[in-house]
């Protein structure tokens, strides 16, 4: 079995796609479920500029970050492949993030496990430095970027990311796939 460099998003991914919905729901008097969150653009469903968002979303709600739950199967999958493989965290989280991150992350039994915070959804120059051979990525964007570099992306479904396709991709439905597919590839 060969050794992967596998680089994980946080949001999305090991967290569940729609967890920030309910805080940003509240921040905006919105009711926006799940199933209508088809876009993952804050800006199309919240009517604000992004940095607004971001701004209010932090200084209201930075605590929602502490309160993010692992979803199914993600923290015993991980800790198999870190058996085997090299993992990274990679995840356009702002530096000013890092201290509630890092702490959540070691809460979660992630402490070994390099986490960067790149303030940006431009994850192919970290991707590249970390010889990546497999991102698992929730954001369309990012994912495409990716891939349009000759990157494996495993893209976990989510309503907002339906409409994309393309040859680097695979869709996987959670963990379990996820696992399975690495298997695959070794």
């Amino acid at each position: 079995m060969s050794k992967l460099n596998i680089c994980i998003d946080i949001d999305g991914t090991i967290t569940s796609p729609y967890h920030f919905i309910p805080y940003l729901n509240e921040l905006y008097n919105k009711n926006i479920t799940e199933i209508e969150c088809i876009t993952y653009d804050w800006e199309a469903l919240y009517g604000m500029d992004m940095d607004t968002i971001l701004n209010e979303f932090h200084e209201n709600y930075l605590h929602s970050y502490e309160e993010a739950k692992i979803v199914d199967y993600a923290k015993e999958i991980i800790d198999k492949l870190r058996d085997n493989h090299n993992l990274y965290f990679v995840t356009a989280r702002n530096q000013k993030l890092t201290d509630i991150t890092t702490k959540w992350l070691h809460k979660n039994g992630f402490a070994e496990i390099d986490v960067y915070l790149l303030g940006s959804d431009y994850k192919i120059k970290k991707a590249k430095e970390l010889e990546c051979h497999i991102f698992i990525e929730d954001n369309p964007f990012n994912a495409m970027q990716l891939a349009n570099e000759d990157m494996k992306v495993l893209l976990i479904d989510a309503n907002y990311n339906k409409d994309i396709a393309h040859k680097n991709i695979t869709r996987v439905n959670n963990w379990i796939d996820i696992e399975k597919f690495i298997e695959s590839v070794n």
